[in-house]
């Protein structure tokens, strides 16, 4: 993350004077606000790529992700389960995605950092975010690119829980077959990676993002930023695009993961949405979704006996448990998708 000094902490606040997000946000520009607290505000795209498509912002001016501060950037992403579910129960949406664009060339056309967050369904024309058809990719410049991450994420990551400590990192994954492990997200790579340095970060043990609490939200999304740093620095990108995935929609599986994906200039991939050629009534859209977002601020009922009693199982199971050794002589998950997955970055890696 980007160290806030007094030098620019300055350059922020003469960019907020010109800067157009800052002025809906002090409401000198009217727009169709949907949800609203000391740190964050919502309001509806005018040009929605789908109906009820959110432009969620921080308060204050950062311009890209990784400005934001600690306390903003836990609270911004650890509230987005419960904006998502707000989102999905207005708009009677069976899914959903979260896009973010850092830089001009991922298709960020703001100089205040935005999130879209989009309710999506089958048949709604987006269908961006599938990443089903494989890309021609050079195997060199994948099995460096898989090096380098297996070696930065961990170090990157290391840092990142000595500045922000966190109780429950208790484990020690160095043998994980991923390319980053902890007890909440696994770092790999997808199944068909559209450019090299594509990853994809999965949380452990969640069926729907909507669910997850607010500390394990930040974290997934802690780990999508620092995966989105090691790309742009390791891999020379000019931008990235970070991507959630959650429930069902023509391009969403069901499963809930976080694509990141490196831009250049001209790398062919269309990840931003066009707008819809007949626009909805944005007032009544606001006016549905606001009714629903109440929901962002209810206190989170506290399961952590619970959550431990679950975790001591799981560990003790994994411990007498004795894994099958597959056809490739790596040790299954039990997961096809894991190791299928497993086997990609163990044969980039040679």
């Amino acid at each position: 993350m980007v160290e806030i000094t007094p030098e620019v902490r300055k350059q922020l606040d003469e960019a907020k004077k010109q800067c157009p997000f800052c002025k809906i946000i002090a409401g000198d520009i009217p727009a169709e606000k949907v949800y609203s607290d000391d740190k964050i505000h919502g309001v509806l795209d005018i040009n929605p790529w789908v109906k009820g498509h959110v432009l969620l912002m921080p308060k204050e001016h950062y311009p890209i992700m990784p400005y934001i501060p600690a306390e903003d950037f836990k609270h911004l992403f650890g509230k987005l389960p419960k904006f998502v579910k707000a989102l999905k129960k207005a708009m009677l949406s069976t899914g959903a995605n979260v896009v973010i664009a850092n830089g001009a060339v991922a298709g960020q056309q703001s100089p205040h950092f935005l999130i879209h967050v989009l309710p999506r369904e089958s048949g709604d024309k987006l269908d961006l975010y599938g990443f089903g058809k494989k890309k021609e990719i050079d195997d060199s410049q994948l099995k460096q690119a898989v090096h380098m991450l297996a070696q930065n994420l961990p170090i990157m990551m290391n840092n990142h829980f000595q500045k922000n400590p966190a109780e429950w990192r208790k484990q020690d994954f160095r043998n994980t077959k991923h390319l980053y492990e902890d007890e909440k997200v696994i770092c790999t790579l997808p199944l068909n990676p559209q450019c090299v340095g594509h990853l994809e970060v999965i949380p452990k043990d969640v069926k729907d993002f909507e669910d997850m609490n607010e500390m394990d939200s930040a974290h997934i999304f802690y780990a999508a930023s620092i995966c989105a740093t090691a790309v742009f620095e390791g891999l020379g990108a000019q931008g990235s695009n970070i991507i959630l995935k959650t429930g069902h929609s023509g391009d969403n599986d069901g499963k809930v993961s976080i694509h990141i994906l490196p831009r250049k200039q001209d790398d062919g991939l269309e990840l931003t949405g066009k707008p819809m050629s007949s626009k909805p009534d944005n007032k009544k859209v606001a006016a549905k979704i606001a009714d629903e977002t109440y929901i962002v601020n209810l206190k989170e009922e506290k399961k952590m006996e619970t959550i431990e009693i679950r975790r001591e199982a799981e560990i003790m199971s994994e411990k007498i448990e004795k894994k099958k050794p597959s056809s490739n002589g790596i040790a299954s998950t039990g997961d096809p998708r894991k190791d299928e997955i497993a086997a990609a970055i163990e044969a980039a890696s040679r």
